[in-house]
């Protein structure tokens, strides 16, 4: 369409570029994007706040594209709510909660006092990964104050905000109050459910949604086939399988397989989750579903099943450290500490490295934020005060005869080593 009109009378203006690259935002189509970009800048456009806002869209959507995405924030001189909001979702969707909340600040401050639901369903999608209910509940009067705590996207974003943060009364509480329905909400309510365990109250719920007439999306089969999990419904996991395809149209994913992989295998049926894997189409059998397998080879002691779950796991992820890990603590549930050793001798070899755990916690005082701690770790500047008071706490719940999960640890000496270390986590 641009090459037509850059050869007739009917040139593209500022209109028209801002509309083509919102288009490949949408589309995820950075490349033509960039094209675009160049093509608007030559012409005199890539100045103006229609055109700005739509590439700020675009870079802050693409993965790895923020840096330039907050280069065009900075250049541009005509910031609104929607350049804004562009800018604070692509931070938050980064994991980056500290920078949106600052942006969000900014904006408040000297810009743009009036969020709208995009802000909004950020901001609160940061305060959902890093488990920060406090801020949550600020955002939560902010939406009432402006009127948009009933618009779904914003509705949704606080469901999953309450239901990350551990707090599903105050989820039931929002979903209650909608003042009408819509997929996105439902489904934010039975994910919540799943994920904290609550797989009687999240299936429910499922059937309830289909009754009133909404359609269950990917998303939604997710959370349902997480509650059978937890709640060892291995037929009913596999009726709800087989249901998405040919009942409501959707081809089942990676992920659902995973989960059901993953409720076989915690039932002990290993052969049929190896069946259910063979069955799926080439290009879907990567690590994530291999990597249910494994772990359920893994807790079954099921050696032979594990090696082959461990190489296609290698093979898709050759520097993950899980496969070896997995590996490691099969051989040492059974007492091979020899082979557990070579698992982790391969690792270093290879120079894979075993993820650190880490732990965060919201901190008190004037200024609010999220403390984070990583096992082992005696960097932080009040780390004596942190190791007192999780003596403290190690030794009270030993009173109270709780005894650490030693189960994952590869060896006898690695279960001297980390019984102080585990504990911390």
């Amino acid at each position: 369409m641009l090459r037509d009109g850059a050869s007739n009378a009917a040139r593209p203006n500022e209109y028209t570029y801002a509309a083509v690259i919102a288009a490949c935002a949408n589309i995820s189509c950075v490349h033509l994007g960039e094209q675009l970009h160049a093509q608007a800048a030559q012409r005199g456009f890539a100045s103006s706040r229609s055109v700005g806002n739509s590439l700020v869209t675009l870079y802050a959507r693409a993965a790895g594209r923020l840096s330039a995405a907050d280069a065009v924030f900075q250049e541009s001189a005509a910031k609104d709510v929607v350049s804004w909001s562009a800018i604070i979702s692509g931070y938050a969707q980064e994991g980056l909660a500290g920078e949106a909340f600052a942006l969000f600040t900014e904006m408040r401050r000297h810009h743009c006092p009036r969020p709208n639901e995009f802000t909004l369903a950020s901001l609160l999608s940061a305060c959902a990964t890093a488990a920060s209910l406090d801020a949550g509940r600020q955002l939560h009067a902010l939406a009432v104050a402006a009127g948009l705590e009933h618009h779904a996207m914003v509705r949704s974003a606080l469901i999953d905000m309450y239901g990350k943060s551990g707090n599903m009364s105050d989820a039931d509480v929002v979903f209650s109050n909608r003042t009408k329905d819509d997929v996105v909400s439902w489904t934010a309510m039975i994910v919540g459910n799943a994920g904290h365990g609550h797989s009687e109250r999240a299936l429910e719920l499922f059937e309830e949604m289909c009754r009133v007439g909404l359609k269950p999306d990917h998303v939604a089969f997710i959370g349902v086939l997480s509650a059978c999990c937890h709640a060892g419904a291995v037929e009913l996991g596999l009726r709800y399988l087989n249901a998405m395809s040919k009942s409501y149209g959707l081809e089942p994913s990676k992920e659902h397989y995973g989960c059901v992989v993953d409720l076989l295998g915690r039932a002990g049926r290993i052969d049929e989750a190896e069946e259910l894997i063979g069955g799926m189409a080439a290009n879907e059998r990567d690590g994530v579903v291999w990597t249910s397998l494994l772990r359920a080879c893994a807790a079954r002691g099921e050696e032979q099943t594990g090696k082959k779950a461990a190489e296609r796991v290698m093979e898709a992820e050759p520097w993950g450290a899980g496969a070896h890990v997995a590996m490691a603590n099969l051989y040492a549930s059974k007492g091979q500490w020899c082979e557990a050793a070579q698992e982790r001798h391969m690792m270093k070899q290879k120079g894979v490295v075993k993820g650190v755990g880490w732990s965060s916690v919201t901190v008190g005082g004037e200024e609010r934020g999220v403390g984070v701690f990583v096992a082992g770790d005696r960097t932080h500047p009040q780390d004596n005060l942190i190791y007192e008071m999780l003596d403290l706490i190690y030794y009270g719940v030993g009173m109270a005869r709780y005894v650490p999960d030693q189960m994952n640890l590869a060896s006898e000496v690695e279960l001297m080593v980390n019984t102080y270390s585990s504990s911390y986590n």
